[in-house]
């Protein structure tokens, strides 16, 4: 055993709560189990009877200080500190400890890095492809969904047909912490997502991009890793920037309709960001191109 079995039990709750009460994304899940256990690995090296629920700020300032001494990034350690708050305010919102400790903790500031993209020219190659075979409509509606809407992958995950309004042009999606919003289709959107029902919806199918198991099951959707997989593939096929992912739609989506003369707060809410400064890193992109073509073509400035 690498931890306290109190501690895996309090974890677990823990895990069981946002998975099944807040419905936290697979990925989401994922990420906290990783973050909780190996916090809970480090306080049975430390001492093999220290429970979470006695830990103090000292001990939380002295991972923090492990994780910096294994030269984990800013962004890691930032996020299994938001793990470890999220955890604590859990326990101290259900009264099993009687101070959140992690409320005197300060996150690590983050520099922000600007993010991939794709360029104009790039999408039009992504979507310069023949819908040949049932296979490849289905991929390239899961395409045409992550640039037209900007939405991650777990809310793509979770489309159900139900939150489609065809006559509208509008999705409902299912966001970060359960906050629903609504998305905007355009024409080009529509109609890819009339070819792939027509070809793939079945009667009382729930999620739009459902499990394709040899016994379909109506009720569940297909993985994000398998959306993953998909978008990965085609987004080798036009570029040779391997740190583009699906996130890199959502960023791209973003970028393209700021160029364009979008509002930022209109972006914002597309996005489903909590906070307008989560969606300002684009105007960084858009200031790093101004920049660029400065340099590129005034003469004073080469």
């Amino acid at each position: 055993m690498t931890f306290n079995s109190s501690n895996k039990i309090q974890i677990i709750e823990f895990i069981d709560y946002i998975g099944k009460i807040r419905r936290y994304s697979d990925n989401t899940i994922r990420n906290y189990r990783i973050d909780l256990f190996q916090f809970a690995r480090y306080l049975y090296k430390k001492n093999i009877n220290l429970l979470i629920l006695n830990v103090s700020t000292e001990h939380i300032k002295e991972y923090m200080f492990s994780m910096h001494a294994k030269r984990m990034s800013d962004k890691t350690i930032a996020r299994k500190v938001a793990t470890l708050k999220s955890l604590f305010n859990y326990m101290s919102k259900n009264n099993i400890v009687d101070k959140n400790i992690m409320s005197a903790i300060k996150s690590p500031k983050i520099s922000k890095k600007l993010p991939h993209l794709l360029t104009n020219k790039e999408i039009d190659k992504l979507f310069d492809i023949e819908l040949d075979s049932n296979q490849i409509l289905m991929e390239v509606c899961i395409l045409e969904l992550f640039y037209a809407t900007g939405i991650r992958i777990s809310e793509l995950a979770n489309i159900e047909v139900s939150n489609i309004d065809f006559s509208d042009k509008t999705i409902k999606i299912r966001g970060k912490g359960n906050k629903d919003r609504v998305v905007v289709l355009g024409e080009t959107s529509i109609s890819m997502l009339q070819k792939y029902m027509s070809v793939f919806y079945i009667e009382k199918q729930r999620y739009l991009f459902a499990s394709m198991s040899k016994k379909r099951i109506l009720n569940h959707h297909i993985s994000e890793k398998t959306i993953y997989n998909i978008t990965k593939k085609h987004l080798k096929r036009i570029s040779n920037d391997e740190k583009l992912s699906p996130h890199s739609l959502r960023h791209s989506f973003a970028t393209h309709l700021l160029d364009a003369g979008a509002n930022l707060m209109s972006v914002k809410e597309l996005l489903g960001h909590e906070s307008l400064s989560s969606t300002q890193i684009y105007t960084h992109v858009q200031l790093e191109k101004m920049k660029k073509d400065y340099k590129k073509s005034h003469p004073l400035a080469k």
